[in-house]
């Protein structure tokens, strides 16, 4: 297995050890692209996606971040803009984020996380 498989299968684990599913508002979004769990002691929201062959994003709301994120994460912020978001290039976030309340027109922010240690730093503070 790749390092990158072996990061999407320790986060799924820790996923479904840790957190519950949270189903979309919408019907469309059928988890294209995003999951979004609720950890079970705490109630934080993380969306996951898995797509990307080169890493995971995480997308949180800004206020249930950890703070002091290593340089090995890469942190992109994202304000509200009516439907969706968009950061300080005009670049927008998952649509899909729209459709689940724990989300919607809340500053988030995508984590791009390459390796399993980064990715335990911030499933650990969501569990808290």
């Amino acid at each position: 297995m790749t390092e990158i498989e072996n990061l999407k299968g320790a986060v799924r684990a820790r996923l479904r050890r840790d957190f519950n599913q949270v189903r979309s508002a919408r019907d469309t979004s059928r988890k294209a692209h995003l999951e979004v769990w609720e950890s079970k002691r705490g109630g934080r929201v993380i969306g996951v996606e898995f797509d990307h062959a080169d890493r995971l994003n995480f997308w949180l709301t800004r206020l249930g971040m950890p703070r002091d994120l290593p340089s090995t994460i890469e942190r992109t912020d994202k304000d509200p803009n009516g439907r969706g978001w968009t950061d300080a290039n005009g670049d927008g976030a998952n649509s899909n984020l729209s459709g689940y309340k724990q989300f919607v027109t809340r500053p988030i922010a995508r984590l791009g996380v390459k390796a399993i240690d980064d990715a335990v730093l911030v499933l650990e503070h969501l569990c808290r």
